[in-house]
């Protein structure tokens, strides 16, 4: 009689406990649940009101000496239009011709006197080949060279004074 006593109340227990789960459940809350962001955040891509110069000083600091590789678009190694093509579509999401041939026709001229941060820089090398790098400011300029990967050279030194093509605006 007791085991039935007791296996009665427990029945009843149980189906009293689910009606009392279901109607909890039907209930509104007003408990904030907070998002949790589980993705990395690039610092340079969320941050709104940030200059041009300190946009390129820092993806120079993360990408300085990364090696030159003909045909190279990635950290993997950059040529370099592959380099200047990369920065515009990661930094200022503007895409850019693959070739310094085709960055030759891009923007608008410029003059050397009157260049403005992010400007493109082109150098013919040789009668077959283009160099392009993007304007800093103080006369200096990121480019990837062949023997020291991305880097920044200065616009008076006699090799680029020498070869200087163009300037290019492009926004």
């Amino acid at each position: 009689m007791l085991k039935q006593l007791f296996f009665i109340i427990l029945i009843g227990f149980t189906i009293t406990s689910c009606s009392t789960k279901s109607h909890i459940s039907k209930q509104k809350t007003t408990k904030h649940t907070p998002k949790i962001r589980t993705e990395k955040v690039d610092p340079i891509k969320h941050q709104k009101k940030v200059s041009k110069k300190k946009k390129l000083e820092t993806h120079y600091k993360k990408y300085k000496a990364v090696p030159y590789k003909y045909g190279g678009t990635s950290i993997k190694g950059f040529d370099c239009s592959g380099f200047v093509q990369f920065t515009y579509k990661y930094l200022f999401k503007l895409k850019l011709p693959r070739t310094t041939r085709l960055m030759l026709k891009e923007g608008k001229s410029v003059s050397k006197s009157k260049l403005r941060i992010g400007d493109l820089v082109l150098f013919r090398t040789s009668k077959r080949y283009r160099h392009v790098g993007i304007f800093m400011g103080d006369n200096l300029f990121m480019h990837v060279s062949t023997k020291k990967g991305v880097m920044k050279s200065n616009l008076d030194n006699p090799y680029w004074l020498k070869h200087y093509l163009i300037s290019r605006r492009i926004f």
